[in-house]
């Protein structure tokens, strides 16, 4: 599973809806260079779900929250 950092581009402890997109698409191609796919992207959260509180970033507890909840669903 990635890292907060790994979405956190600019560093400002925070991650935009922009820096979500980017890195889930960064990651599908990554994934898809290797010859791998990423489960269930279709039925990946959307940023309105990990921003749990709505101010519009995600901070380093709501992907916190998001991962373990992730965690948890996998057979």
């Amino acid at each position: 599973m990635p890292d907060f950092a790994d979405f956190d581009t600019d560093q400002d402890g925070f991650i935009s809806e922009q820096e979500l997109n980017e890195g889930r698409a960064r990651r599908i191609t990554e994934r898809a260079a290797e010859g791998r796919q990423m489960r269930n992207v279709a039925k990946a959260a959307s940023f309105a779900d990990i921003d749990t509180n709505h101010d519009g970033k995600i901070d380093p507890e709501e992907f916190a929250a998001h991962q373990r909840q992730n965690r948890q669903q996998r057979p």
